[in-house]
Formats: structure tokens, C-alpha cells, sequence
């Protein structure tokens, strides 16, 4: 934690610190003050006035220093949390997808996440102020009660530190649990909840009538979280209360002796002391919020470090498509998507990639496109890839910045235009910068067709500034037969231009490609083009005769 405070504020932060404690010495002051002025009382005015202006100095300089720390506390609160921020986000964003997806990564992010919903990490600063004040306190009421007897503030200090020490063990092992163990059982309750309120599974929730289902579901899920946490509270509870009477017994002897052996205002002074000295225990406004902060700390630096561990790139360099023995399972899995996967692609060649649901279509586009190493094998790939998955992403931003991100508007014109959509401008109340969503004012959400040419045009934009390679993975799943007719001609004019790879169920739209390639059992089972693979009356004659005899039943049924 005191590393990611130094990278938020460095000196600024440490000024503070210094300034934070003498605030704390400021109480000490007045209590020795206050004897001071006791003692004078009524038999030496001067002394009585000497004591009363050091008293009155004291309490203006911890309110002078208690406003300049509330703004410099304000301050690097935001940094820290700013901090906190950007060491997960170069994390994340610098490593690959692989790693994004591994169990522990994804736990420690919700971790964090479920840490920034309580308190979004803006409080450390000015808990740390707090705990620095309250043991610059502490510490001079001690210095003033070793002046009475040397023993006592060893007493209260191991008093109150017996305290501190039980009341930590049970607050932290409460954090860690809720980090591992919490974090897993409140993910499912989240995720039962988005269900309920976020779109599109609202949608169907409503349609049918899922709620009676879906709200027992939640409140069980999130109960049974809870419960994983007020277990943790539950423990260590001995400890706590053992640690409080030992707080008591030494106050009782302190302050008997106290009473005992000093006069009216040598009482006034050491017993303030004594009650000062709980600055040396545990400070519940300040550990609570510290202990959380320590726990972010520490995952974010440990999240950064494993991600930051330097890997072999995903593939090497090469004039065309290379695969070489290329073994893949999934993490967690013991069977194989892919079992020794041979192939070649000459530079400027079009290739469709099919095979039957689950034979790892989808995989070797992964691999391909760089976002997961084979286990076995190797890969290389002529330059940069741009590609359409199955699932692009939708981003809530203007139709310029869904598909340009930045780049000028004329690449972006141009992109659109080859893709074929240059017509969304006209149902677009604002143009480019319409925000394609719904959700925002005056936003508009796209059909499945003209989500598909936006995608496109994406894909489009990044071979114009340098991917040699561009892969579509069923980008016509949400297109009509007119559409799709149009999206295919569109990808082959490509053909030649660059390196093209189509994946598609589809059959009767892959029927151009140069050369189809069948997947099946993690191999690839057939190679050539579509005549050639018909006249082998093999599994693609057979799969593309089934769909063709489908396609004809439902013509007739039409006709």
C-alpha cells in the first residue's frame, strides 16, 4: 500500500504524513498544558496565564493543521484511487486474453471490483491521516505519562496493543475471506441479479415470466454469500473480548496508582494521559478502511506483477498461414479441441474453414488471431490480422468511434463504404455522431444486419492501415440470404488483396472460397476446393448435400 501512496503523491504525500503526526502531537501539548495552567490556580495568575495561552495554542494549531490536511487528505484520495485504477488497467490491457480468462485472474478482478462497490478506494488517505494523528497522540500522552512512573505507559501500552492485535486478526482473516472465498459466492448473486435488471436477459425474464424463479434464486445465492462472511465475523470473537478485559485491568491499575500518589493537578494531567494512550490501540475509524486498502494493494500489485511476467509472442512471423503440429485444451480440461493440426496458407489465398458444432472452428481462430498458444505446436502468421467474431462487441459509442477508434474520417468513410454501409447514415438522427444505443438520448440501436456491416467496416478499416490477414468467424449469423449474398461478394473481392479466412455452418457460402479445409476430431479431415471435396463424396459432400436437400424442403414448403 505504501508503494501505490508514494506512486499517488510522493513528497506531497510525504509532508503530509509529517504534518498529519505533529496534528496528533497538538492533544499531548495540551494536556502538559493544562497542568500547567491547573497549577497556577489560584496562587500564580502568571503561571495560571502562561499555561492558559500555551493550552490555547495548541488546540489553534491542531485546528490550522486539521484544515490543511482535510484538502491534501481530499486530494490524495483521488490520486490513490487514480492510482489503483491505472496499475489494473495497464495490467489488463497489456496482457493477452488468455491470461484474462484464467479463474485466478478473473477472481482477483472481481475482488477488486467488489472492494471499489464498498468504497471505490477514496477513503485510504484520509483513514491514514487518522491513524497517524491518533498514534502521534498516543505516543505523546505516553512520553507524558512516563513522567508520573516509567511502568505505566508500558502497561497501557501493551493494553491497548493486546487489543489492537485481536481485533486485527479477526478484521483481516474477515478480508481475506472475503476476498477468496466471499468474491466467488457473491459473483453467482451478482450475476442472478444483472439477469433481472440488465438488457437483453431482462427482456426474457419478463416475456417468460421468470420471476418467481429468478428472485428466490437471488435471494438464496446472495444469503448463502453473506453467510460465507459473517462466518469469518463470527471467528476469533474470544480473542476480541480475552483483549478488552486485558484493556480494562490496565486502566484500574494506572489509574489507582494515579489516584494514589499525585495531587488535583497532577491527576488532571496523567489521567487525560492515560485515557489519551487508547491512540495506541486500535483505531476502528481508521484500521477498517486501512486494512481494505491493503488488501486492494496487494491485489492489484500482485495482479500486475503475474500479468506483467514476460511470454513468448502467440506467433511467429512468416510469408504465409503456417501450422505445425498444433495441440489446444482449454484450462481445466483434459481433452484436446485441437490434436495435431497441420496447415498452410499461401499468402493471398482465400480459405473457408468447416466442420460440425464443437470441432474447434472457433478455437483455431483464437489461435490464429494470437489470443491463445498452443499447448503443443506452432503457429506463424504474414503480419497483422484483423478479424469479425462471432460475438464482436457492440460498444455504446458513436458509429465514427465503433468503427474508426480515433482515425481519421475519411479511412473511416471509406471503410463504411466498402462495407457497404453508408446507408446507416440516413436512419441516423445525428450521423456519425449518432451513439448506437439505445439507452442514450436520441441513440439508436442497429438491426443484426447493419450491426454486421459496422463490424465490417471495422475489420476493413484496420487492413487499410496494415492487417494482412482477415478472418470472419460466422459474421452471417444474424444476416438474411440477400445480406449474406452481399457480405460474401464483399469478401471476395478481397481474395488476392490479402489473406482471407471465412468460418461458416453455411456451406453454400464458403463454395467460392480457393480452398475449404473440414475440422473434425481436433484434425483437419479434408483439404481442397469445392468441387474437388464433392467429388470425394467425404464428409463435406455429405454435410453440403444435407443442407442443400434442408434448403430445397423449405423452398417448397414456400412455393
Amino acid at each position: 500500500m505504501t508503494a501505490l501512496l508514494w506512486r499517488a503523491g510522493r513528497w506531497r504525500f510525504a509532508v503530509f504524513c509529517v504534518l498529519a503526526a505533529l496534528q496528533g502531537l497538538a492533544p499531548a501539548a495540551a494536556i502538559a498544558a493544562s497542568g500547567v495552567l491547573v497549577s497556577g490556580l489560584p496562587a500564580d495568575p502568571a503561571q495560571a496565564t502562561v499555561g492558559l495561552a500555551l493550552f490555547g495554542a495548541s488546540l489553534l494549531t491542531g485546528t490550522v493543521l486539521a484544515a490543511v490536511l482535510d484538502h491534501e487528505a481530499a486530494v490524495l484520495d483521488g490520486r490513490f484511487a487514480r492510482t489503483i485504477h491505472e496499475t489494473v488497467a495497464h495490467a489488463t490491457l497489456r496482457t493477452d486474453v488468455e491470461r484474462l480468462v484464467d479463474p485466478r485472474t478473473t477472481g482477483e478482478l472481481g475482488a477488486l471490483a467488489e472492494f471499489e462497490r464498498v468504497d471505490g478506494f477514496v477513503g485510504t488517505v484520509t483513514a491514514l491521516r487518522e491513524l497517524l494523528r491518533q498514534r502521534a497522540t498516543g505516543v505523546g500522552a505516553a512520553v507524558v505519562l512516563a513522567t508520573f512512573a516509567w511502568w505505566a505507559p508500558l502497561v497501557m501500552f501493551l493494553g491497548w496493543r493486546g487489543l489492537s492485535f485481536g481485533v486485527r486478526k479477526w478484521l483481516d482473516h474477515g478480508m481475506n475471506l472475503g476476498a477468496q472465498q466471499g468474491e466467488k459466492a457473491l459473483r453467482r448473486a451478482r450475476y442472478l441479479r444483472g439477469l433481472a435488471v440488465d438488457s437483453p436477459a431482462a427482456k426474457e425474464i419478463r416475456v417468460f415470466g421468470l420471476a418467481r424463479w429468478l428472485v428466490p434464486l437471488y435471494r438464496d445465492s446472495y444469503l448463502a454469500a453473506l453467510e460465507v462472511l459473517w462466518e469469518g465475523r463470527r471467528l476469533g470473537m474470544r480473542t476480541v473480548l480475552a483483549a478488552t478485559g486485558g484493556v480494562l485491568l490496565a486502566h484500574l491499575i494506572v489509574l489507582t496508582a494515579i489516584a494514589r500518589t499525585t495531587t488535583p493537578a497532577e491527576i488532571v494531567v496523567y489521567a487525560q494521559a492515560v485515557l489519551s494512550t487508547s491512540a495506541l490501540g486500535y483505531v476502528f475509524g481508521a484500521e477498517i478502511p486501512l486494512a481494505r486498502a491493503r488488501k486492494v494493494a496487494e491485489l492489484a500489485l500482485t495482479l500486475a506483477d503475474r500479468l506483467a511476467t514476460t511470454r513468448t509472442p502467440a506467433n511467429r512471423t512468416a510469408n504465409a498461414i503456417e501450422l505445425r503440429n498444433v495441440h489446444f485444451a482449454y484450462p481445466g480440461r483434459d481433452d484436446e479441441v485441437l490434436a495435431g493440426v497441420e496447415l498452410t496458407v499461401p499468402k493471398g489465398q482465400s480459405l473457408a474453414i468447416v466442420g460440425e458444432n464443437g470441432a474447434g472452428k472457433s478455437t483455431l481462430v483464437n489461435l490464429l488471431c494470437g489470443i491463445y498458444r498452443p499447448q503443443q505446436g506452432e503457429i506463424a502468421m504474414p503480419g497483422e490480422v484483423s478479424a469479425i467474431v462471432q460475438r464482436f462487441t457492440r460498444f455504446e459509442l458513436s458509429l465514427r468511434d465503433n468503427i474508426g477508434f480515433g482515425a481519421d474520417d475519411e479511412a473511416v468513410h471509406k471503410a463504411l463504404e466498402r462495407a457497404g454501409g453508408l446507408s446507416l447514415l440516413d436512419d441516423l438522427p445525428h450521423g456519425w455522431d449518432t451513439m448506437l444505443s439505445s439507452s442514450h438520448p436520441n441513440g439508436r440501436d442497429l438491426s443484426g444486419g447493419q450491426w454486421q456491416k459496422v463490424a465490417l467496416a471495422r475489420a476493413l478499416l484496420a487492413v487499410e492501415t496494415g492487417a494482412e490477414v482477415l478472418i470472419m468467424d460466422e459474421p452471417s449469423a444474424n444476416l438474411d440470404v440477400l445480406a449474406e449474398e452481399e457480405l460474401f461478394a464483399r469478401f471476395s473481392n478481397l481474395a488476392g488483396e490479402i489473406t482471407t479466412i471465412l468460418v461458416s455452418h453455411r456451406l453454400a457460402s464458403v463454395r467460392h472460397a480457393d480452398r475449404i479445409v473440414v475440422i473434425a476430431d481436433g484434425r483437419i479431415a479434408e483439404d481442397g476446393t469445392h468441387a474437388e471435396l464433392m467429388a470425394a463424396n467425404g464428409r463435406y459432400a455429405a454435410m453440403y448435400s444435407l443442407q442443400a436437400e434442408r434448403f430445397a424442403e423449405k423452398e417448397w414448403s414456400h412455393a
